[in-house]
């Protein structure tokens, strides 16, 4: 099955962008579109694309062993590239042409998502505010007071402290939020590569690299591209639903995407899951702990004020989640809400599993807010009332004595 991929250019759509979702691998068409979003492009001779910041949620239901993964993605990219063919001339829009891959441990179900859901978890997350107050002692004189007094104001110090009969079979064609779906199952990444090429995709040598341990796993690769047919002028955002035995997030990337170290991107996670969630590059022997991030929240949250941040953003508006209820004591009745800042991001080839720890320690970022507190004294009226007490007591021992 031919599937014409029209790709549209990607420009940081923050509330509206997702997807590119799971991860990961970008790739590069032929025909000239408009706007999309995603996580690792591919780029044609005479272009550069890059990844840009990124936020990402992750719910995982326990019960059902079911992922539900929700991604607003950006590229980055200059404003004009010099087209490798001299006659082409400088290219205004170097980003106009590419599509992206994504990498599933089983099929997904893919619809569309209300992504505003990071608005919400953003407001969740706030620093925990603690005001201080720090006293010092000013000495001054008070025939200067108007002046010293107006030279000085309050310090406010803030402390901070992603049927075989070929070796490629096409399992479902969709059009979904703005973009055409994909879902494709490989035995064999250099089949891959070929059936991309074959249905007009521009491959570069670094996505047959990056495929081929999720095709040797059985893994599905669902592509994405911009539905050139669509009455809608912007993408939308995207759930990818899929069964799996552990959450996951495809955080490796093809290695024509690592970032030199002062010019990575902001990667944001929030997991929610049955316990403080802990994360984990890579599998046996080659696990090791996920410390580049900074944790910014880990807490229990309510399950009804849970839903009401995400619930929109998942099958049936959360009402089949088996999260948790009042009414039934089986179910817990909250939900952990964990929050990560990775500034290192892009530069791994291992991809990201989490764990759940329901008796960890809960943790919220706090900001403090240290207020100064000045005592002034007059020195001048210390030194007379000082003055006057000494001649006090000099004029009692002379009369005293």
């Amino acid at each position: 099955m031919r599937i014409k991929m029209r790709i549209q250019r990607s420009s940081f759509l923050p509330s509206h962008a997702f997807l590119s979702v799971l991860m990961i691998c970008l790739i590069v068409v032929r025909e000239t579109p408009k706007n999309v979003q995603a996580c690792c492009p591919a780029f044609a001779a005479g272009r550069a694309i890059r990844i840009a910041d990124q936020k990402i949620l992750i719910v995982w239901d326990p019960v059902s062993r079911t992922e539900h993964f929700i991604r607003e993605a950006a590229f980055k990219q200059p404003t004009r590239v010099q087209s490798q063919d001299p006659q082409a001339g400088t290219s205004a829009n170097p980003a106009s042409d590419f599509g992206f891959l994504v990498p599933s441990p089983s099929q997904p179900s893919i619809e569309e998502a209300d992504s505003s859901v990071f608005g919400r978890l953003e407001e969740k997350i706030q620093p925990r505010i603690e005001i201080k107050n720090r006293w010092s002692v000013d000495p001054f004189p008070i025939i200067l007071s108007p002046f010293a007094l107006s030279a000085k104001s309050p310090l406010i110090k803030t402390d901070q402290a992603l049927p075989p009969m070929s070796a490629v079979n096409v399992l479902e064609i969709k059009k979904v939020a703005g973009y055409e779906v994909a879902v494709l199952k490989a035995s064999d990444a250099a089949e891959l590569t070929k059936w991309l090429t074959d249905n007009d995709y521009e491959v570069r040598p670094n996505l047959e690299e990056w495929s081929k341990p999720y095709v040797d796993k059985g893994w599905v690769i669902t592509a994405f591209k911009y539905d050139t047919s669509a009455s809608r002028t912007e993408v939308g955002g995207v759930r990818m639903s899929f069964q799996t035995d552990t959450p996951l997030f495809p955080y490796r990337v093809p290695k024509d995407q690592f970032a030199d170290e002062g010019v990575r991107n902001v990667l944001r996670v929030f997991v929610v899951g049955p316990g403080r969630a802990m994360g984990s590059l890579g599998e046996g022997d080659q696990k090791e702990a996920w410390n580049r991030p900074q944790l910014k929240f880990s807490m229990p949250v309510e399950y009804q004020d849970i839903r009401d941040r995400i619930g929109r953003a998942l099958p049936n508006e959360g009402q089949d989640w088996n999260a948790g209820s009042a009414s039934d004591p089986s179910k817990p009745t909250s939900m952990w809400l964990t929050a990560w800042d990775d500034r290192t991001w892009p530069s791994s080839d291992k991809d990201l599993w989490f764990d759940f720890d329901p008796s960890a320690q809960a943790f919220q970022e706090v900001r403090t807010i240290v207020r100064q507190r000045v005592i002034y004294l007059p020195i001048d009226v210390l030194g007379v009332l000082a003055v006057s007490v000494g001649l006090m007591i000099r004029r009692r021992w002379s009369t005293t004595a």
